[in-house]
């Protein structure tokens, strides 16, 4: 009860608070230079979703602008930044683990969020145990959502991988944006662990 009380009266202002200026920091930049604005919407998509931002102010964000207008700019920024760079980061870790348990968990994590469009904390274990992978989320979602401003894509966020596209507003747009999402958070997160594979073997893996 006091924990609630404490969120619900302290935390969730000012979480809402910080959102909030998020969200009209970015529309202002997508007036100004729609490439920044994807950019920089990308970028800061994994610290608001491990920070509560993303459930209080860009989820319902994403909602208010499919109810007004069937896409969403921040619907597209989802399924690129955070489903697709989750995507990227499985399969690497699926293609070179930095130990064969990881391989599994890899899996179920990649086939979640390619079939459903969900499940972007699959990434967790590999971010935070690695802060180059972690590095690498954060260069691959800035990627992606740097293609889906300058494309001028709108999109909307849980739904399969290979149905996104055709529910946006380019189509071409946003395949490209989530191809190079996916395919920077894959190739960054290879290296780093064949880079980790190498260190713990002396060099030899």
């Amino acid at each position: 009860l006091v924990s609630g009380l404490v969120v619900f009266f302290v935390l969730a202002p000012a979480t809402s608070w910080l959102g909030g200026a998020v969200k009209a920091g970015i529309e202002a930049l997508v007036g100004f230079n729609p490439l920044l604005a994807g950019a920089v919407a990308g970028l800061v998509m994994w610290p608001a979703i491990m920070f509560g931002i993303y459930h209080s102010v860009i989820l319902p964000l994403v909602l208010v602008e499919m109810s007004e207008k069937g896409h969403s700019f921040f619907g597209a920024i989802d399924m690129t930044s955070l489903v697709m760079v989750s995507l990227g980061i499985t399969l690497a870790n699926i293609v070179r683990p930095r130990s064969s348990g990881e391989r599994a968990l890899a899996a179920s994590g990649a086939s979640i969020n390619f079939f459903f469009g969900t499940f972007v904390e699959a990434a967790y274990p590999f971010m935070f145990a690695d802060k180059r992978v972690f590095a690498s989320a954060l260069a691959a979602a800035t990627v992606g959502g740097a293609v889906v401003g300058i494309t001028g894509s709108e999109a909307t966020a849980y739904l399969p991988a290979f149905v996104a596209p055709f529910v946006s507003t380019n189509a071409l747009g946003l395949t490209l944006a989530m191809v190079a999402a996916a395919g920077t958070a894959f190739i960054l997160t290879l290296l780093s662990n064949i880079s980790a594979s190498r260190k713990l073997t002396g060099g030899q893996a």
